[in-house]
């Protein structure tokens, strides 16, 4: 075998230092490589469980509303349809007699009869704003008697309200308590029934919102 000549040296020199030294790339390559296999060392504490957050004690906890039984899940909606049934008739069952309101106060101002009967759903506004944050603090069922508790005292005082000024206020408080089952009925919905399930109670709870403005000038 002939021996190497001199081009050849030259070409097996190249190559060596092509196998020895990768171009930059690839040496980028490399050690992006060894960057994304290199273990992350978090030095970091393990983060504590806040004490604010509501946790439940695995799926199958029984206080979670989501494993109570059919029965129990039935009448919690109803009584939640019910509610809001009863808020929104407040509404629209006093629009037939604002005439023998005005006469007893000795009124014909046409623009208080109309505000009387619609400020109680500027109340319905400006309670959500309230109630809705307060629920996620202290639950749904405080805030359902808090609320249904005050909508009941204002509404005995628009009966024995002593003048247009007082039932006006009156009027507005008892719809901002009573904007409650409106606000976190469908809340309370979601507490109880998986996502999967939601749309058919929905439309079974419905029915209160829907009949309580329809009934209530026929009352």
């Amino acid at each position: 075998m002939a021996p190497p000549s001199a081009g050849d040296n030259e070409y097996l020199s190249s190559t060596s230092t092509v196998a020895e030294f990768p171009p930059r790339d690839q040496e980028k390559d490399v050690e992006r490589g060894a960057e994304s296999t290199s273990p992350v060392h978090d030095d970091t504490e393990p983060t504590r469980r806040d004490a604010d957050v509501v946790d439940w004690d695995g799926p199958d906890d029984p206080a979670n509303p989501l494993n109570w039984s059919f029965s129990k899940k039935t009448v919690a909606v109803g009584i939640v349809s019910a509610i809001t049934f009863i808020s929104p008739l407040a509404s629209s069952i006093l629009a037939p007699g604002i005439p023998h309101v005005m006469a007893d106060f000795n009124s014909t101002n046409e623009e208080l009869a109309s505000f009387i009967v619609s400020v109680y759903l500027v109340g319905y506004c400006f309670g959500p704003l309230i109630i809705a944050p307060l629920s996620e603090i202290y639950g749904r069922a405080p805030l359902y008697h808090v609320c249904n508790v005050l909508f009941v005292i204002f509404s005995i005082a628009c009966a024995v309200a002593p003048n247009l000024a007082a039932l006006v206020v009156f009027r507005f408080f008892a719809g901002l308590a009573g904007s409650c089952p409106m606000a976190i009925g469908p809340a309370s919905i979601a507490d109880l029934v998986p996502r999967q399930k939601r749309g058919k109670v929905m439309a079974a709870y419905v029915f209160g919102p829907l009949l309580g403005p329809v009934l209530g000038p026929i009352g």
